[in-house]
């Protein structure tokens, strides 16, 4: 059986050492996506934690200023009614009073305000911290997920070093009749396996019905033949 001939073991030999090579190539040119969408998470990420803090000193921002305004209005009433200390006509003594009846008021709209803006600060910061702590841990599985792809690049690519010298010692032991048919395989076959064991008179690399002549080539003659439909090297595996 074709299978069981030295020389047709070497092919396959090369045909497994250039299928994992052609593997890892694919995987080298995945991985940079993938870290890019790992660094686009990680980004996400980082905005979320922005974005809740950035709303806890914005509501500290509001509170500073009601704060400031509260004492103003503060300074004014007490000026307010020192004046009307001072003043002898009860025309003016009924103008301060007013003045300082309206901006009582306003200093207690301003305080109900600040109270309403305390109480958010307090709800803003406790998911501020929440979510700090849940998205630190986050952001830190993901930079470990994108070490360990940035170490799988530098592996692979030490990976395909070896491969290359391997397959290149590998078609030196491949009878060249064989090699040759093999390579301009890998030129028409658009993707792996080239070499593809029948199974029920299909091709298992296209699982297309082959014709009779091939089968009996494969099996009766036991000599290189390929696919009819894709082209790929046909054997029978015993």
């Amino acid at each position: 059986m074709l299978s069981n001939n030295p020389e047709f073991q070497d092919l396959l030999l090369l045909h497994g050492r250039d299928r994992r090579f052609g593997k890892l190539e694919e995987e080298l040119k995945s991985l940079p996506d993938d870290i890019t969408r790992i660094e686009n998470k990680i980004s996400t990420e980082n905005k979320s934690i922005e974005l809740a803090v950035s709303e806890w000193k914005e509501l500290e921002s509001k509170n500073n200023s009601l704060e400031k305004e509260i004492l103003e209005i503060s300074e004014k009433i007490a000026k307010s009614r020192v004046r009307q200390l001072e003043v002898k006509k009860n025309e003016e003594y009924q103008a301060l009073e007013s003045e300082i009846s309206n901006m009582v008021v306003l200093r207690s709209e301003r305080e109900d305000k600040q109270i309403e803006i305390l109480i958010k600060i307090d709800d803003a910061k406790a998911t501020a911290e929440i979510a700090q702590d849940k998205i630190v841990k986050r952001v830190n599985e993901l930079g470990q997920q994108k070490q360990n792809l940035e170490d799988r690049i530098t592996h692979a690519r030490s990976e395909l070093v070896r491969l290359n010298l391997e397959i290149e010692s590998a078609r030196k032991q491949v009878e060249n009749v064989m090699l040759k048919t093999y390579d301009r395989v890998k030129k028409v076959v658009a993707r792996a396996p080239y070499l593809a064991p029948l199974k029920d008179q299909k091709c298992s690399g296209c699982n297309l019905r082959v014709s009779n002549d091939v089968i009996s080539t494969a099996l009766v003659e036991q000599r290189l033949t390929q696919c009819d439909q894709c082209g790929r090297i046909v054997y029978i595996e015993r």
